[in-house]
């Protein structure tokens, strides 16, 4: 194994966004430390660091693939473990107040669907048979130890509030919460990052329930029903799950009163722009439980923007950006920059400063990852007119270009194709606006008005 970097890199977390930072990191130095405040069990369970891992996530195909290039075969373990392969878009039903159903075309791409616990506990399972990936669970690291503006390790507490110092060359903080990186940066006297917010302040409700495959309509994997904005925030959808479960959830504003009752969540249901969730579900057997998790905030944290970061240590994850969950994207860019940490590591290994390079690089590289989830999500929650965030001066030209969009997508598969790119992160949402797509959206637009 080659010591370019040095000899410990320590991780704070290990979540989705942990995980594949370790298993990139393992190639670079002798040792990775995963500190994580959870203990683990050798079966997919809920954990109190994932409050939120009841309910429904995506992992898209752009993350699938990055997960792949980081831990090889990854989603056939994901899928031997029972994940549910879905092909998009015939096994989808996505219904639009502006144009109904989207067409079921095939464009030969594919993803798999699967609780939480499972995407992560596959994960895990793989990054941890790397030799030289350690874990401390049930500890938690209560501050970063510099000296001259250099990292130099972490301070950890046990449950049993025992208190160790662990040195280390490159800390990556995948907290979540950018608690470790951000008091880090006070205690330098740096500034902290700008940051910019998306409030769309949701509640959703998830419950685990079992459908019979002939309720479904086409029998599609995944049926979405998306908000009739900008009068409504409400949207919901059931997708498939491993053991032949699924998940239902509903976000509704959280100024609404959260259904905690079957009976409410079916009336929830009604006031969707069609019927066809609620005529799924209502004719099932109600849940035991039903989940309920708050949203209020979307955050980017401009780590991307500051002029310079404490030598070795590294945000990723939820620590820069935290998204809306209700649209999927969290876990497939965490893949993302975990697979340019990679990228940076591999390309600076030969610098004089390895370190040093792959850390400014990795930042100035960063953006782009987050620009197009961070666009698609957010637009759609200031469409509705509570969210509360600043609007772009254009954002009405913004609404019509997504409106018009839409029309062609129903209307043209090249365009249809290049969006679904784009919302599986395989694209970045720039393609959209190159000039054979527009003018097929006008082509679009202008055949609509003949009509």
């Amino acid at each position: 194994m080659s010591n370019i970097f040095g000899r410990r890199a320590v991780v704070i977390g290990a979540g989705f966004s942990g995980l594949p930072a370790a298993a990139v990191l393992a190639k670079y130095f002798e040792q990775v430390v995963i500190v994580e405040r959870d203990r683990f069990e050798d079966h997919p369970i809920s954990r109190p660091g994932t409050p939120h891992d009841r309910h429904p996530h995506l992992l898209l195909a752009g993350g699938l693939t990055a997960l792949d290039e980081i831990c090889p075969g990854y989603s056939n373990d994901l899928s031997d473990a029972g994940a549910v392969p879905v092909e998009l878009w015939q096994d989808v039903h996505f219904e639009r107040a502006d144009v109904g159903v989207l067409p079921k075309r095939d464009f030969g791409t594919s993803v798999l669907l699967a609780s939480r616990p499972l995407f992560e506990f596959v994960l895990r399972r793989k990054v941890l048979t790397i030799g030289n990936i350690e874990v401390r669970t049930q500890c938690r690291v209560t501050s970063v130890l510099s000296f001259n503006g250099t990292v130099r390790g972490v301070r950890l507490e046990t449950d049993a509030r025992a208190v160790e110092t662990l040195d280390a060359d490159l800390v990556v903080d995948a907290s979540g919460r950018a608690r470790p990186i951000l008091e880090l940066l006070d205690e330098l006297d740096y500034e902290r990052p700008s940051v910019t917010e998306v409030g769309p302040d949701i509640t959703y409700s998830t419950a685990v329930v079992k459908i019979s495959p002939h309720l479904m309509p086409d029998d599609a994997k995944i049926v979405r029903t998306f908000p009739d904005l900008p009068a409504s925030n409400l949207n919901a959808a059931v997708g498939s799950i491993e053991g032949g479960k699924w998940l239902a959830f509903i976000a509704t504003p959280i100024d609404v009163p959260r259904p905690s009752t079957w009976a409410a969540y079916l009336d929830t249901l009604r006031q969707l722009i069609t019927p066809t969730l609620f005529n799924i579900l209502r004719q099932i057997e109600p849940p035991k439980v039903i989940e309920h998790f708050g949203f209020p905030t979307s955050v980017w944290r401009h780590f991307e923007k500051m002029p310079r970061l404490p030598r070795g240590i590294i945000p990723i994850g939820d620590s820069i950006c935290r998204f809306n969950p209700t649209h999927g994207q969290g876990m497939s860019v965490a893949a993302q920059e975990a697979r340019l940490l990679q990228d940076v590591l591999a390309s600076a290994a030969t610098e004089p400063d390895p370190l040093g390079g792959a850390q400014a690089e990795f930042m100035a590289r960063l953006e782009p990852i987050l620009r197009t989830p961070w666009d698609m999500s957010t637009n759609v929650d200031l469409a509705y007119p509570k969210t509360r965030g600043q609007r772009p001066d254009n954002f009405e030209d913004m609404l019509k270009f997504d409106a018009a969009l839409f029309r062609a997508v129903v209307a043209d598969p090249v365009v249809q194709r290049a969006v679904a790119d784009v919302a599986q992160l395989l694209q970045p949402g720039s393609i959209l606006q190159e000039p054979d797509i527009k003018q097929r959206i006008e082509a679009a637009t202008s055949a609509r008005a003949v009509a």
